[in-house]
């Protein structure tokens, strides 16, 4: 990981810790951006810190805990704003946070998981370690169906290039599944060609 995000990492997982137990309500977060797209052998430049979590019970639907935890990192010098506040919203509920007392940190996006397989992704997250770092990351099938879902160019210009690197936890046939099941497997099948290509080109 870089060493100019490492710190902001160390620091964000830290808060989240703290915040599970200031507010009594148990808070998993993996990274989900470009972070982890590196993490998997796959370089990719970012500017920010994106983030899956989920916690029970979800701040969604719990107006309360919401304000809780925006008055928690405020509180922890930081400045944070709330997008996002209805369940049929397309993201839900988006925390967006910028470290640092002069806030001249990295952006950090923490958004909540709103769909069971958000959920089953964060139980499969895998944990990482960097120097004396911990991290906490998607496993590259989930992060790759969260591209996908999302949808975007940058999005699955990413998966492409996860695919092409081959991470030794990967089972295509599993992705494959799961991807039919979440109804993305026309979008895995283009980027699935187009890694293909880009290996050959290499």
């Amino acid at each position: 990981m870089e060493h100019r995000f490492a710190s902001s990492v160390n620091r964000i997982q830290k808060l989240v810790e703290t915040a599970s137990v200031d507010l009594q309500t148990r808070i998993r977060i993996a990274l989900i951006g470009g972070l982890a797209v590196s993490a998997w052998g796959a370089v990719r430049a970012t500017q920010d810190i994106d983030l899956l979590a989920d916690s029970d019970p979800s701040p969604i639907r719990n107006p309360r805990l919401r304000n809780d935890l925006k008055r928690f990192f405020e509180g922890k010098t930081l400045r944070g704003r709330v997008a996002g506040c209805e369940p049929d919203d397309p993201i839900p509920l988006l925390l967006r946070l910028t470290l640092g007392s002069a806030f001249t940190g990295p952006e950090v996006d923490m958004l909540w998981e709103h769909k069971r397989w958000h959920q089953e992704a964060l139980q499969r997250r895998i944990e990482i370690k960097s120097g004396k770092l911990r991290v906490f990351l998607l496993h590259p099938e989930d992060l790759i169906l969260m591209k996908l879902d999302a949808g975007g160019r940058q999005d699955l210009l990413d998966v492409q290039t996860v695919l092409a690197s081959h991470p030794p936890d990967l089972d295509i046939e599993r992705l494959k599944r799961n991807a039919a099941r979440i109804r993305v497997q026309k979008l895995l099948d283009n980027c699935v060609r187009e890694a293909i290509e880009k290996t050959r080109s290499q």
